[in-house]
């Protein structure tokens, strides 16, 4: 301390010269740039949701009715299901039989052949099938189903007798999942 003292005694001038000096350095120093840095941006990042959606070329509408069945008969009937959104999906088909004939349940005895283009993907009785999982639809898909219910004859002697004026209703859901 006591250099300081002599050193602003003899020559203030030159002492606050000394320390105007030493802070220009300083504030050059730190000033200097001689802190790196570099920057990159990744703008206008954007984010949507995709869409689930299909269409039904027979939405309401029945796929097939057949009315007046003898034994032995077979009705037919097309639906083309196409997955209209962006996203693909699992796709399922549900049956549910609305009315049925009592006691004598017709849905029991009436069979249904159900395929995708040439495969078939149910064959059974009309009350038997579930849910049936169809696969997974890419975005855009389209798949034309055919349904094919045959009144099965059980013979001769009036063995289909018991479902003379029975009658079926079912209502068919489509259904896909991300």
């Amino acid at each position: 301390m006591n250099r300081v003292t002599a050193l602003w005694r003899s020559s203030p001038r030159a002492f606050l010269l000394g320390l105007g000096t030493i802070g220009l350095a300083a504030a050059v120093t730190v000033g200097s740039g001689a802190d790196f840095t570099s920057t990159t941006a990744n703008p206008s990042n954007i984010f949507t949701a995709g869409t689930l959606s299909h269409s039904n070329s027979k939405d309401g509408l029945a796929i097939l009715t057949a009315g007046n069945m003898r034994p032995g008969d077979t009705a037919t009937g097309t639906v083309v299901i196409q997955n209209t959104g962006s996203l693909s999906g699992a796709f399922s088909l549900t049956k549910t039989v609305t009315v049925d004939s009592a006691p004598v349940s017709f849905a029991t005895k009436l069979t249904v052949v159900i395929s995708d283009g040439a495969v078939p993907i149910y064959s059974g009785t009309v009350a038997g099938m579930g849910t049936i999982a169809l696969g997974t639809f890419a975005a855009g898909a389209t798949h034309t189903f055919t349904f094919a219910v045959t009144f099965p004859d059980s013979g001769p002697n009036g063995a289909d007798n018991a479902y003379q004026g029975k009658s079926t209703t079912v209502t068919y859901d489509w259904t896909a999942a991300s």
